[in-house]
């Protein structure tokens, strides 16, 4: 059993991280102070089942839930489980734009959060398509360098030419990160085939199920203009196909899945989940998100506990090669940088 801290609310959720909304909160009967029973959902993920009612402090009150946007103030959207801001992307604009930005996703080099804000301030953008309509003079006023603001335009000419994945990632649509992004680019293969999917196409790609391909779908729709300002700019909206791109990138990984899991060691210490995808990919791999019958290695360090993961043990059943990281990294060590 563990204490529930007065400090977890739906925005901040302390160590538990499966309890992120507030139909979640209610369902359980969650108070401040409460001591509730945990359990460890695959092996990791430290998930609240429920509150020890006998043992709640006298007094005790309700997990407060928001009444208005915690980060703008503004009106929230409850029509899902998962309470969101109505203004959608919107909301967060200077650290979306910044995250997209970065070199895991469109990858423009230069572009920081100070640049960011000063475009926002000054009206030139409203959303992440902006971005591919911004004209030189008014990136060197944002950058206040000429010199500057020239690298920044090229570098946003660049972006247009990045795969469907990151920019659809890009996009912020809930529930879809790097990897997701990269599941349903391959699927579909173009952003047309995206937009004209329903949730039961969707859910045909691994990793998606019953209740966040409709979520999908909606998101999908709402960010319609966003898309459309996309395509007028001139940005790519297709994915190569598997053969393109181990032609491409061709390396040790060519033609194998890897999935990884757990945290690296050794010369990948520190790594995260996109920096071991973009490296699997940069070796020729494909990513995998679970170990089945198509996975090539499994990438998953020793557990402290001597208990092996749940993925290793299916990957034992499997035959899948298990690699430590460090052996991992002499693998793919010409890609390390």
């Amino acid at each position: 059993m563990s204490r529930l801290p007065s400090h977890v609310t739906p925005q901040n959720r302390g160590p538990y991280k499966t309890l992120h909304n507030p139909a979640d909160i209610l369902r359980r009967d969650l108070h401040i102070g409460d001591t509730v029973t945990v359990h460890k959902a695959g092996d990791i993920i430290p998930r609240v089942e429920a509150a020890v009612v006998e043992l709640r402090p006298q007094g005790a009150v309700p997990v407060p839930l928001p009444e208005v946007c915690p980060h703008c103030g503004g009106e929230i959207d409850k029509s899902q489980e998962r309470w969101r801001c109505a203004k959608g992307t919107a909301c967060a604009l200077a650290p979306l734009i910044g995250y997209v930005a970065g070199r895991d996703i469109l990858d423009i080099d230069g572009l920081g959060r100070k640049y960011v804000d000063a475009l926002i301030a000054a009206g030139a953008v409203g959303d992440v398509a902006d971005l591919f309509t911004l004209t030189e003079e008014q990136l060197t006023t944002a950058s206040g360098s000429a010199k500057r603001g020239a690298k920044l335009a090229e570098q946003i000419r660049l972006a247009k030419s990045r795969p469907l994945s990151r920019v659809f990632c890009a996009l912020g649509v809930p529930g879809t990160g790097r990897s997701m992004s990269r599941r349903i680019a391959a699927h579909f293969g173009t952003m047309e085939a995206i937009r004209a999917a329903d949730a039961d196409a969707l859910q045909e790609v691994e990793g998606i199920g019953p209740e966040k391909a409709p979520v999908i779908v909606e998101q999908v729709a709402v960010l319609a203009p966003v898309i459309d300002k996309l395509i007028a700019a001139g940005v790519g909206m297709t994915e190569p196909r598997q053969e393109e791109a181990e032609d491409a990138a061709e390396g040790p990984l060519s033609g194998k899945t890897v999935v990884v899991t757990g945290k690296m060691t050794g010369p990948l210490d520190g790594w995260g989940r996109s920096e071991m995808g973009a490296l699997i990919e940069k070796a020729g791999g494909r990513v995998g998100s679970g170990v089945n019958s198509r996975t090539t290695y499994l990438v998953a360090a020793p557990s402290a506990s001597g208990k092996p993961s749940s993925k290793a043990v299916k990957a034992q059943e499997l035959g899948v090669e298990v690699l430590t990281p460090e052996d991992f990294a002499t693998l793919v060590a010409a890609y390390v940088d």
